[in-house]
């Protein structure tokens, strides 16, 4: 049987450990709210809806489109520098930019 000799350090580790277990059980709480918050305001359909109209975009060159017929058709905002799509939904917008 082990003896404890010296009692009075016990106090300090024990309210160390304490605080160690309160700062980790207060940090998994709080990643719990922040997910739920993300996942509750995040959607990832307007990414996946750009990526489409690019794909698109690309078939309709390969098919011998012209790039005004193609912007048409896909309503693609094109400038004098660049030539992109833009969507929104709710809280995300998605600015995609295509190749000239």
């Amino acid at each position: 049987m082990i003896q404890n000799k010296n009692k009075r350090g016990d106090i300090p580790v024990t309210i160390l450990v304490l605080g160690v277990v309160a700062v980790c059980i207060l940090a998994i709480i709080s990643f719990f709210f922040s997910t739920a918050k993300v996942k509750s305001g995040f959607d990832i359909d307007p990414v996946r809806e750009a990526t489409l109209i690019k794909d698109k975009v690309i078939l309709y060159q390969n098919l011998g489109y012209s790039n005004e017929e193609i912007n048409g058709i896909l309503n693609i905002t094109e400038t004098s520098s660049e030539r992109y799509y833009s969507l929104s939904r709710g809280k995300i917008s998605v600015k995609y930019d295509l190749p000239r």
